[in-house]
């Protein structure tokens, strides 16, 4: 079954550039049939309440690639495919828009999640590793699609930063491997007592900065304000939503399935990890309110909203990790939409800048009520999802952490927001007065059309709906934090 889960998209995307072309609608149905089969496949082995296991390849009689569905992968997966269903059916709109080659921007979309699927549910470390990898230089092409200078240099950043970062991890396997008694992950961590050196910590933190590479972690967040902006918005959306999230499983699987918490408790790794995570958060934000134009602002601000996840991770308690998966969910939601917004501006009204947002809101209000909705959830207002989130992250941390650290990370996470709200209400406001740009009567409105408009009404509605009732949400995740820890 989980082969499966991961060759089918793969398959679908490896069929894209042999599809009749001329058959455009064909083509969209083909590929929202493959992709809902694939959201009922992940559904039903999610459901049946199994832990579904397998070894697929033995290349040593240790090294192996294997795959497991339990808790942390369920959530993962059930989030990609559901963002990939969604971005299907908004790119039929939006990619009639982009002059290019659609069946290669699709082929690589559906290879890339058969690839970060495999991420999801391997088994073990050396798996992981590989599928990191796939994930890396399969979505590069997503990011190269205008083929314009800015395109190719966001593409090349994208891949020297991910190479980069695989070295670390790279080195951190061959140092645990020989520290470990299995690299297979269970959850406590698999590391022999007693080995508990610098040598292998010092592993152990160059893993974290490794994956951290593609979650946005400082120093090694400089390519996603290079590359999330110049692909497209539905490329866009996923490369900030969802594919960044490979970092975050390598993160939490290493912290939590392969060291320990216990292990790595009250160690330097915390300390230098929670400051650097921290340090992040308050960064990005800073950028994104800087930022004038409206796709790199949210690349700036996945920098800062991601790092939020691994603050809760490297709290390094079950409280914490229950915030991180919350942040992950509605981060996921509320970045998507607003990449969704983003691709919508473009297309309609021709829009990339904040400046030139006067007068949009008045057009498109469908738009732009769903702006203000997921607005809210990512900055973290009540009773929205993103505060549920940030609740217990803060809460983590005051109780888990010792000293100061246990008033500094709420503090960060506070400032944050409100520089969060700094660069995100402001182009709402700001699209709602007249102005030169755009004519300011509301019978002057922009058709929004229904596949773009559908999946961003879904998302804020994710948004508002498990944030005023997050009781189901919570207890899930709950449930997953403790049988980690």
């Amino acid at each position: 079954m989980l082969l499966i889960i991961i060759l089918l998209p793969v398959l679908t995307g490896l069929m894209m550039p042999h599809f009749p072309s001329g058959h455009r609608r064909g083509k969209f149905f083909f590929l929202l049939a493959s992709q809902t089969i694939e959201v009922s496949l992940v559904l039903f082995s999610v459901l049946s309440g199994k832990i579904y296991a397998s070894n697929i390849w033995h290349l040593t009689e240790s090294l192996t690639i294997g795959f497991k569905l339990d808790g942390v992968a369920a959530v993962f997966c059930l989030l990609t495919v559901v963002s990939w269903l969604l971005t299907v059916l908004y790119s039929y709109e939006y990619m009639q828009h982009e002059h290019g080659h659609e069946a290669n921007f699709y082929a690589f979309l559906f290879i890339s999640e058969g690839m970060l699927l495999g991420t999801s549910l391997s088994a073990d470390f050396v798996s992981m590793y590989v599928f990191y990898e796939l994930t890396s230089l399969c979505s590069m092409p997503l990011v190269l699609y205008e083929r314009t200078r800015k395109a190719i240099t966001g593409a090349v950043k994208y891949l020297y930063y991910s190479i980069g970062g695989a070295f670390f991890v790279l080195f951190g396997i061959v140092v645990l491997y020989d520290n470990t008694y299995t690299l297979n992950f269970a959850a406590g961590g698999t590391l022999i007592p007693g080995h508990h050196t610098q040598l292998v910590l010092a592993a152990v933190f160059c893993v974290i900065l490794g994956f951290g590479t593609k979650a946005g972690l400082f120093p090694m967040h400089n390519w996603l304000p290079t590359a999330h902006p110049v692909a497209p918005a539905p490329a866009s959306a996923l490369l900030s939503g969802i594919i960044t999230k490979a970092g975050v499983i390598g993160i939490l699987r290493v912290i939590f399935f392969v060291a320990g918490a216990d292990r790595l408790r009250g160690t330097w790794v915390q300390t230098t990890c929670l400051t650097m995570a921290l340090f992040t958060v308050f960064m990005g934000s800073m950028m994104a309110y800087a930022e004038k134009n409206f796709k790199k602002r949210l690349a700036y601000s996945s920098i800062s909203q991601i790092s939020y996840v691994l603050t809760g991770f490297f709290v390094l308690s079950q409280e914490g990790l229950m915030g991180g998966l919350l942040q992950v969910t509605f981060h996921a939601a509320a970045k998507i939409a607003l990449f969704y917004i983003a691709g919508i501006l473009i297309c309609l009204a021709g829009v990339r800048s904040v400046e030139r947002f006067r007068g949009v809101g008045r057009r498109m209000p469908l738009t732009f009520a769903c702006f203000i909705l997921v607005s809210l959830s990512l900055v973290g207002i009540p009773p929205f999802g993103g505060f549920v989130s940030k609740w217990f992250i803060a809460q983590a941390a005051l109780d888990a952490l010792p000293g100061a650290m246990a008033y500094i990370a709420p503090a960060v996470l506070l400032v944050s927001a409100l520089l969060t709200a700094g660069y995100l209400f402001p182009p709402i406001i700001r699209g709602f007065l007249p102005g030169e740009d755009l004519p300011a009567d509301p019978a002057l409105r922009l058709r929004e059309p229904w596949p773009l408009t559908v999946p961003l009404v879904i998302l804020a509605a994710i948004c508002g709906i498990l944030g005023f009732f997050p009781g189901f949400i919570t207890s899930v995740m709950q449930h997953i934090a403790g049988s980690v820890l």
